[in-house]
């Protein structure tokens, strides 16, 4: 995974691409089972293994929700979601997934343009849940 030939989506119909996440997980086994759940809840998902060939796919294309690790192998998670505040403005919901509970990156989270935070393992439930309550999502 990692670049555009590795991206995990769904067909492109028109309501799918109006509900397109772009997931940023280094772990491919949780960036395929992440693809699959959203792609299951009616979600067009775009899943990448690294920041970069993220961030080169985001240049150019739009997105609703995003779904980002932090500890990425090339770049900050908390840097990459601040690049996606700047490029894709404040309506789209950044949501940080991390197994890093440190104050101090818990502190960064607003700062890099994070909305929300999951703790992993993440309960795919309340992820759900918390994605469908962005009216972008809905």
């Amino acid at each position: 995974m990692g670049n555009a030939s590795d991206e995990v989506s769904a067909p492109k119909g028109a309501a799918k691409q109006d509900k397109r996440v772009v997931v940023v997980e280094d772990d491919p086994i949780v960036g395929k089972a992440l693809g699959t759940l959203l792609k299951k809840e009616g979600y067009d998902p775009v899943v990448f293994s690294g920041g970069w060939p993220a961030l080169t796919y985001l240049r150019e294309h739009e997105l609703r929700a995003a779904l980002i690790d932090i500890h990425l192998p090339d770049i900050s998670g908390l840097d990459l979601s601040h690049v996606i505040r700047q490029l894709h403005g404040d309506n789209v919901p950044i949501i940080i997934l991390s197994g890093d509970t440190e104050l101090d990156t818990l502190r960064s989270l607003s700062d890099a343009g994070a909305t929300y935070f999951f703790s992993k393992p993440v309960n795919t439930t309340k992820l759900l849940e918390h994605l469908k309550s962005y009216p972008s999502m809905a």
